[in-house]
Order: structure tokens, then C-alpha cells, then sequence
């Protein structure tokens, strides 16, 4: 279906529509009504070739790509049912077309558009690229400006831009390429204030060229995190400010809930200590470092220390008074961490699941070659847990035990001595893990108790160095 671009036309069209209504059936859309000589109009299909409706068209003027300070003004309008948008006149001779359509995840970028071109009778969109990311501010001890926490992310010269907020991480649908991006604060008065203050333009306006990284279609570009700061002036904002040394390197993933959907406010702990070796007490307890945002991502930085070659993240969601779901990461090897050098480590997605947990009883046998259970069980203390969770518990041999709160599925149960000198001691020497240290699998159940009575253990031998 054409639509009219001149006045004459959309007279025309209005006229037969309304006097001749016995003979034309079908009505005109909201579009189409609003049809001006000087209108500036065109429809948007999608990939498969079905109309987009609802996607936002931003018309802006043509800007110097060599000018990174230039976050473009825009003029969006949507498109109807039928895929069809107009302006009510073009911003000028020649301006720029952005169109983004969020349910399909699709875009298109007219760099260069003529008035009246026909290029705009059919933009046909292609899958976007993501820009995925999180930015931080630091703000100086002594700010010229209070700047706030509202900042913008933006392509410089190109009608793609969205508010984020210090913090919080983002994502914005980007056109396949490489690009410049650039942050800045999201009040213009502040911006102004700023300025007033002599601080430089390349200061207020951070920019980061991806060099010799492309953003795909249907890929995500995965970077950052990201370091506003008026007091460092650098080429990558991903550098540290000297002033305030700090390691940026971080690790990150992102937590789903029921069918996949993010899941917010679930706390987070890095699990360095996966064999629950320095717990102190008769039970080790979850320490939330952080939590994850409205998308269901989180960051931390880099552990201080990896002491057994790997670690893993634990979930868990719930209130003061009771877990609700858990989960956790994969297993990250310390290889993976050691050269970072200020990047990230993405963890990838995890699932919760309701939570789960272990009922037993451990049964001493002094001998392993005798499977005949001691009744002496006072004396020995055995220490039981998950490997790689914070879920370790310590209790005397023979004694019923109960750890709740794991997370579900194939968990590898550990047992080794309760008692904290004869480990030390063991680690002294360095007699291999397997050898006081009592591996299991087992499957617990999704939001149920594991009642399993066949556990036994029998203390370490200490090496005869060491007696």
C-alpha cells in the first residue's frame, strides 16, 4: 500500500473516503490522517517482512562523526498498526533515520536521507547488536559539581542514546559494526555547570572506540565496567583514575527465575573456600557480597585469593526468615582470573531452583578395610558439606546431622576430620586432599530433604614424618 506524500493526494484520498462511502469500504489509518504536504513519511517491515508496529523512527540532523562530544538531539515518533510513521516535516534538507523496534529486536540506520527519498517507503529492519554493560562514577573529593547519579550513554553523532543510572548495569540495542560510545551526565544543567567550571569537554564527555572489536547481529558486546570521572583523562574510561588506585577487574553473571525470567535482588557469594576448610564454629553461613540488579546481573571483584586452584558463585533468594530458591555457578579456574587486567569474567547464566538439603547420620569405622561400625564415637568430630557452597556443618561421629538451604541437584558431598589441628597438620605436610578428604555424589531433591543413613568415616592416618 502506498501512502501520499503531497497534499493534493491526501485530499484526494480523504475525499473519496468520505463522500463516496457506499462504494469504498475500509477506513484510513491515524497515520495516513495525519498526512501533510511537508510530511516526511514511510513504513517499517520487519526480517520475516510483517509490518512493525510500535517501533520507535528517530529523525535527527546530520552530525560530524569526528566530534565525540555530540550527543544528538532527536525527534521520535512510532509507528502504527499498519508500520507506518510520519513526521510533520523533515529537521532538515538532509538528517539521519534511526529505527529501533524492541519486541522483535530488530533496528535499521539511515546514516544520509534526502528529503522526499524513497528510501523510507520501505525500511526493512535487521537483528540488532547489544551494547551490555555497567557504569560507575567516581566522584573527587572535592566535585566542582555535584553531578548526581543520572547519566547517558550515547553513539556520538547517531540518534542512539539511553539514560543510565551510576550502578545500575544497561543494555541498548545497537546497528552490527564497530563504534564509538560516550558517557556523560543526563542533566543538560549539570553539563552547563560543568563547563562553567573550566572543566574540558573531553572530560564531561567520556568516549570508548570497541578498536578492533564488531559488534554482530544478534550478538551481545559484553564490556566494562565502565569509570566516569572528571579528574583522569584517558582513552578508555576502563583504566584506573590514578588518584584512586583500584583493581577493576571483576567477575559477573546473571541470575534467571522460573521460566527464565531475570530475577532481582538475589544475593551473591563467591565461594573461594570450596572445601569449607576455614569455616569457624560448627557451621558455616552464607555472607551476601552483593545483589543482583532489576536484569539479574550482578558484579564482584576479582577474590583476593583462589587457595585450591577454582571457585564458584552461590545464589540464594529469600527473606531474613526463610531461603526460597538457590543456585549456583559454574566452577571458574584462577587461570581464568589472573591475567584479567581490568576486564571481566562472565560467569555466564544460572537457574534457581527451590532449595534443598541432607538429613544423615555418620557411622565411624576405624578400619576401611573392616566395615565394622565403632561405638567409641565421642572422640572423633567429622566435618560434612557441599563442595563449593557455604554449607559445611561439624559434629561428633554416630550423631544424627542436618544441613539445609543447598541448592538442588548432584552436589558432591565432603567428609574429612573435625578437628582443626589434625587438618592443619595434614596441609603441613601436604598429604594430598584425597587422602583425608571423603568424596560422595549425591542428588538432592528440588525443595525437599534428603534422608541418606549410608555414610561412614574413618579418620586420617597423620604421615609418619609428622607423628
Amino acid at each position: 500500500m502506498k501512502y501520499a506524500l503531497t497534499l493534493s493526494i491526501a485530499c484526494s484520498a480523504l475525499f473519496f473516503a468520505c463522500s463516496d462511502t457506499e462504494k469504498l469500504s475500509g477506513t484510513a489509518t491515524d497515520t495516513e490522517n495525519m498526512l501533510t504536504a511537508s510530511a516526511v513519511t514511510g513504513t517499517v517491515t520487519r526480517t520475516d517482512g510483517a509490518r512493525a508496529p510500535a517501533a520507535a523512527v528517530r529523525m535527527s540532523k546530520i552530525y560530524s562523526a569526528k566530534d565525540k562530544a555530540v550527543v544528538p538531539e532527536f525527534i521520535e515518533v512510532k509507528t502504527d498498526t499498519l508500520g507506518v510513521f510520519a513526521f510533520d516535516s523533515a529537521i532538515a534538507d538532509t538528517f539521519q533515520i534511526a529505527v529501533i523496534d524492541q519486541d522483535a529486536e530488530e533496528i535499521s540506520y539511515l546514516p544520509r536521507v534526502v528529503s522526499g527519498s524513497r528510501d523510507l517507503d520501505t525500511i526493512k529492519l535487521e537483528k540488532a547488536a547489544f551494547f551490555e554493560s555497567v557504569m560507575y562514577y567516581a566522584e573527587p573529593d572535592s566535585p566542582a559539581v555535584a553531578v548526581g547519579s543520572h547519566f547517558t550513554v550515547y553513539m556520538p553523532g547517531m540518534p542512539f542514546a539511553q539514560s543510565v543510572f551510576a550502578g545500575d548495569s544497561f543494555k541498548m540495542m545497537i546497528p552490527a559494526g564497530t563504534w564509538w560510545f560516550g558517557f556523560c551526565p543526563g542533566d543538560p544543567q549539570i553539563v552547563a555547570k560543568l563547563q562553567d567550571k573550566g572543566i574540558a569537554d573531553s572530560l564531561i564527555y567520556r568516549v570508548w572506540s570497541m578498536d578492533s572489536l564488531e559488534a554482530k547481529a544478534g550478538d551481545t558486546l559484553d564490556v566494562g565496567p565502565f569509570i566516569w570521572s572528571t579528574t583522569s583523562d584517558v582513552d578508555s574510561l576502563m583504566k584506573q583514575v590514578p588518584e584512586k588506585p583500584e583493581n577493576l577487574s571483576r567477575i559477573m553473571g546473571s541470575v534467571a527465575c522460573g521460566a527464565g525470567h531475570p530475577c532481582a535482588g538475589v544475593e551473591v557469594m563467591a565461594i573461594t573456600d570450596i572445601y569449607g576448610f576455614e569455616f569457624v564454629g560448627d557451621s558455616s553461613e552464607f555472607v551476601a557480597q552483593t545483589v543482583t540488579d532489576s536484569t539479574g546481573r550482578w558484579w564482584l571483584p576479582v577474590p583476593d585469593s583462589v587457595p585450591y586452584d577454582s571457585f564458584r558463585v552461590e545464589y540464594r533468594l529469600g527473606d531474613s526468615v526463610k531461603t526460597k530458591m538457590t543456585g549456583l555457578s559454574r566452577y571458574a579456574r584462577y587461570a581464568e582470573i589472573k591475567d584479567l587486567d581490568n576486564d571481566t569474567l562472565n560467569l555466564g547464566k544460572a537457574s534457581l531452583t527451590p532449595q534443598s538439603g541432607l538429613i544423615s547420620t555418620i557411622a565411624l569405622v576405624i578400619d576401611p578395610r573392616d566395615s565394622t561400625q565403632s561405638s567409641n564415637c565421642m572422640v572423633n568430630s567429622v566435618v560434612v558439606g557441599a563442595k563449593g557452597t557455604a554449607h559445611f556443618v561439624r559434629t561428633v561421629t554416630c550423631n544424627s546431622l542436618r544441613i539445609k538451604d543447598i541448592p538442588s541437584g548432584e552436589q558432591e558431598l565432603l567428609l574429612y576430620s573435625g578437628d582443626t589441628k589434625v587438618v592443619s597438620t595434614l596441609q603441613a605436610a601436604e598429604t594430598p586432599l584425597d587422602e583425608y578428604v571423603v568424596t560422595t555424589f549425591v542428588n538432592l531433591p528440588k525443595g525437599d530433604m534428603l534422608e541418606w543413613q549410608g555414610m561412614t568415616y574413618t579418620p586420617p592416618t597423620l604421615p609418619k614424618s609428622v607423628k
